[in-house]
């Protein structure tokens, strides 16, 4: 699983952008095949509250299933 905290790398940048445009409402652990690949997306948060309870931003990543 990669480590969300790193920049992606800008071949999982496109990644995510074209499945983005090809799946907008794709749900948690969706997984989808493109051009002879699985990928799944996978939610993690970005900002939470001051107390660290609740999450204000959540971003989101393609990552290919193994």
């Amino acid at each position: 699983m990669p480590n969300y905290k790193n920049q992606p790398t800008p071949e999982e940048e496109k990644i995510t952008r074209t499945l983005d445009e090809l799946y907008p409402k794709a749900k948690s652990r969706t997984i989808i095949e493109y051009q002879g690949k699985q990928y799944q997306i996978k939610y993690f948060p970005i900002k939470k509250t001051d107390d660290g309870e609740k999450v204000k931003e959540w971003g989101h990543r393609w990552v290919a299933v193994k």
